[in-house]
């Protein structure tokens, strides 16, 4: 009975280990993914490295796997090159091609097996779409980047002036936007379907449109004097979040198009 058991064990190890794997690909040349990485064997890759250049046609295949099962992409010794056959239709008279350094328009929209994504290490721009509709996304990774960092699997640019992006499905109830932040990325906390309570600190100036849409915001509190929201907020949020504002300034807040659609002030 016992051999049976181990026998049936060890099938079962051996089915796991032919349906997941771990690739690391080198390429020499961009649009060469396919090549080192045959039809066949993608839907069986859950954790890929990719080296070298990467043009429209190796992006093809990358989000073709993050469609499917691959859950960690490293990217962090890849460059983004121009070159090769669109890998988004925008619309009907525009699709999206890769630019140098660059995570374009929707790059990796819709990716829904995504879990973790390491950025290349001369990426020097990422899209505020770029990350879109990716629910099961939990973390940004960088390594040795000079334009963006990464803290608790959120990215900002180098200095931390700007928060660029928090992965859609990261689990957070409550954030603290650190200190010296003087942007919101637009899009920023898009569909982060967790997240209830959000704190700005003084250095905060501008919150991008969108950035917070989709989110079940309940409290809102501000340690600015004031600052750009456009359309940050939905109007469900607007109707019921409530607003804590530094002692004194309600009113300046009432007075400004966005924070005058809210409906709930207090002051601390």
């Amino acid at each position: 009975m016992k051999k049976v058991l181990f026998s049936v064990m060890m099938l079962v190890m051996a089915s796991l280990g032919a349906t997941a794997q771990q690739r690391s690909i080198v390429l020499e040349q961009a649009g060469t993914l396919a090549g080192k990485l045959p039809q066949g064997e993608r839907g069986q890759v859950t954790s890929l490295k990719v080296s070298g250049p990467l043009n429209g046609a190796d992006i093809l295949v990358l989000r073709e796997m993050g469609k499917s099962h691959l859950s960690e992409l490293d990217m962090s010794d890849a460059s983004i090159v121009a070159g090769g056959p669109s890998y988004f239709p925008v619309g009907s008279d525009q699709d999206a091609y890769t630019q140098d350094d660059r995570f374009s328009t929707r790059f990796f929209y819709g990716c829904t097996a995504l879990t973790s994504v390491t950025l290349p290490k001369t990426l020097m721009s990422v899209s505020n779409d770029a990350f879109t509709n990716c629910p099961s996304l939990k973390e940004l990774k960088v390594t040795d980047s000079e334009y963006f960092t990464s803290v608790d699997g959120i990215l900002f640019n180098a200095s931390m002036e700007r928060l660029v992006r928090c992965p859609q499905g990261k689990s957070i109830e409550s954030y603290d936007i650190p200190r010296g932040v003087v942007e919101i990325y637009p899009g920023a906390f898009r569909n982060v379907k967790t997240l209830r309570s959000v704190s700005f600190p003084a250095s905060t100036w501008s919150i991008s449109d969108f950035s917070f849409y989709g989110c079940p915001i309940q409290t809102i509190r501000c340690a600015m004097p004031r600052a750009s929201i456009g359309l940050a907020f939905e109007q469900s949020v607007m109707n019921t979040a409530q607003v804590i504002v530094p002692a004194g300034t309600k009113s300046d807040y009432m007075s400004v198009e966005g924070w005058n659609k809210f409906k709930n002030f207090s002051e601390e």
